[in-house]
């Protein structure tokens, strides 16, 4: 999908621009989340066999180790560890794939490689988002479920709006709060059927690779087999396209509140945006018309795409033409 192609997205047109960057950029961004989740579940793995001593004793939930064992410290301090490092390989998929997914949806390069030099440089932001993200909205939940809810779709956007637009900690936070603010139920929708969907590719894969385990007729190696490769390819096959979503969404909030398909065309056509707080050429009392292409806050090219048009409160002046009747004086 190009840029030009940026407009307002129902909620099954983000889902669908999800799913179809997943789906035909679907080398790389499994790539992108095997490179991360494999080795981790090998380590996962390794873990599980050194903690329990029967296939009974491994647990059903991926990225935890049982505590039945006598030997108690040590089951704790394994899942200590590996819950550690189960948040660093959750915000680095993440990060990565959202990373990726930005440089797709806006017909830019991505690689595995780069896209995970990127994650990895943000490692510590991100984190601390993560951190911030779950305390607000353990609050949240503890004084009343609902507005737990509402952070949750809220916040939704933090981790593009970090790696993006290079928001830290709090500021990611409330930077998606803006662009959510006015659409939560747009946003609640979207994030309400992207996480049915990954359930139930979730259960199926799960479903199928742990029958074996839940007959009761398997060994513990082959039981902790198991239970990592279904972590593996469950989150191999379902992160990227919750990332690829959250991205989507991300792109169409900026889209309805800052015009941001315009201001990506314009950079693409080479032309001048205006700064920070500059103010639009049509608001010092400048006609619009070919001429204000190119000068701050002005067209992208002239006539001006369908869809556009200058901000609220802006006439432009007029001249009388011949025979008395006032006409657009465009462009001087």
């Amino acid at each position: 999908m190009s840029a030009p192609a940026l407009r307002p997205l129902r909620i099954g047109e983000i889902l669908d621009a999800g799913l179809s960057v997943y789906r035909r950029n679907a080398r790389t961004l499994m790539g992108l989340s095997a490179t991360v989740v494999v080795p981790f579940q090998a380590l996962s793995a390794v873990v599980l066999l050194s903690t329990v001593s029967r296939a009974g004793e491994v647990p059903r939930e991926t990225f935890s180790i049982g505590s039945s064992r006598p030997d108690h410290a040590a089951s704790v301090g394994a899942n200590a560890i590996l819950t550690l490092a189960g948040a660093i390989v959750t915000v680095l998929v993440t990060a990565a794939c959202v990373k990726a997914v930005s440089d797709i949806y806006l017909d830019q390069p991505a690689t595995v490689g780069a896209s995970l030099r990127f994650a990895l440089r943000r490692v510590g932001a991100l984190l601390l988002l993560e951190i911030l993200t779950l305390l607000g909205l353990a609050i949240a939940f503890l004084a009343l479920v609902v507005p737990g809810v509402w952070l949750y779709a809220a916040w939704s956007v933090a981790v593009p709006a970090l790696l993006i637009e290079g928001c830290r900690g709090s500021g990611a936070l409330r930077r998606s709060f803006r662009l959510v603010r006015k659409r939560w139920w747009h946003v609640a929708g979207v994030l309400v059927v992207a996480s049915l969907m990954t359930s139930i590719v979730s259960g199926a894969i799960e479903g199928a690779l742990l029958a074996l385990m839940l007959s009761g007729a398997a060994s513990l190696t082959l039981t902790v087999i198991l239970v990592s490769l279904t972590g593996a390819v469950a989150s191999v096959l379902t992160r990227p396209f919750q990332a690829a979503v959250t991205t989507v969404l991300y792109y169409d909030l900026r889209v309805r509140h800052e015009g941001y398909d315009l201001e990506v065309l314009a950079d693409q056509l080479g032309l001048p945006t205006p700064a920070p707080g500059e103010e639009p050429a049509w608001r010092a009392g400048e006609p619009l018309g070919p001429d204000s292409v190119g000068r701050p806050g002005g067209p992208p090219f002239w006539p001006p795409p369908p869809g556009w048009s200058p901000p609220a409160g802006w006439s432009p002046p007029h001249e009388t033409a011949p025979g008395g009747s006032p006409q657009p004086d465009v462009g001087r």
